[in-house]
């Protein structure tokens, strides 16, 4: 039994009158998507299949739900932690919802769900939860993260051997994998809450946080952070990269931003977690 629906005889007579087929693919794809099959977009593409009309409709729902199947299992993938807040049952419904809205444009499923975190902010069912979709934007950035290509970072054998002057004129940049985070809401305690062995929820998410998510031996951690730490870190990403930040310039925007800031802590914590990298 064929699960693909087939252009009969008679509907190949009526070719010079049939859609092109970029067009006829788009009718299809949209039709998939639908939030039913009796919108106008799906009944177009269903009358161009001829043959018994049930059969096709059931070949046409066997697509629409192994379509569905996937995004709900691509996207609980990147938000696992979003997933358990919201329950199976909230989260497939959003899922069906996100899907319809944001349909994947892209062949790499991994890239799917990408515009999560701006959906969320906008859906009015997860406005009690104002914190969600800044769980939902680490989340993101920790998806990236496991994906990005890998590099080799500084360590502190590369500049042990180096004078102070030396390290602090080194131009550096941030690994592909490092992902400085802030947030109004206490988005990383609550992702760490979701780790195995990680800590109890906090009590109040109405609590700035920070953090930095790094992939050390191809793991994906966050770690907490001050702001101070995060925003200078994040002034790498926009920094031209015909002009690369030095190392001490680095350290000097965090201690501008915070006076308890320790340069050599955090120098420390950075190579050891594999954040920065040497500047081409």
């Amino acid at each position: 039994m064929r699960c693909v629906p087939m252009l009969s005889a008679r509907a190949s007579q009526r070719r010079l009158a049939m859609p092109s087929p970029d067009a006829l693919q788009q009718m299809f794809a949209q039709a998939i998507v639908a939030p039913r099959l009796d919108t106008e977009t799906a009944s177009a593409c269903l009358a161009i299949f001829d043959g018994d009309a049930d059969a096709v409709r059931s070949r046409m729902r066997y697509y629409r739900g192994n379509q569905q199947a996937t995004a709900l299992s691509v996207l609980g993938n990147a938000y696992p932690v979003v997933r358990a807040l919201l329950g199976d049952e909230f989260f497939e419904a959003l899922s069906d919802v996100y899907r319809q809205a944001h349909p994947s444009q892209d062949p790499d499923l991994h890239r799917y769900g990408g515009a999560f975190g701006d959906f969320l902010r906008t859906f009015d069912p997860v406005a009690p939860y104002p914190y969600i979709p800044d769980v939902a934007r680490l989340e993101w950035q920790c998806h990236a993260a496991y994906y990005a290509p890998d590099e080799t970072p500084l360590t502190v054998d590369d500049i042990a051997s180096l004078s102070p002057d030396t390290v602090a004129a080194m131009p550096v940049a941030l690994t592909s994998c490092t992902r400085p985070f802030t947030s109004p809401w206490d988005a990383v305690s609550i992702w760490r809450a979701h780790q195995p062995d990680g800590p109890a929820l906090p009590e109040d998410p109405h609590v700035a946080s920070a953090g930095i998510v790094v992939r050390p031996d191809w793991r994906v951690n966050v770690l907490p952070a001050s702001a101070a730490e995060a925003v200078a870190l994040a002034s790498l990403i926009s920094t031209h990269v015909d002009s690369p930040m030095p190392l001490g310039a680095l350290l000097q925007r965090a201690a501008s931003l915070d006076r308890q800031f320790h340069p050599a802590a955090a120098l420390s914590r950075w190579l050891h977690a594999g954040m920065l990298r040497r500047a081409s």
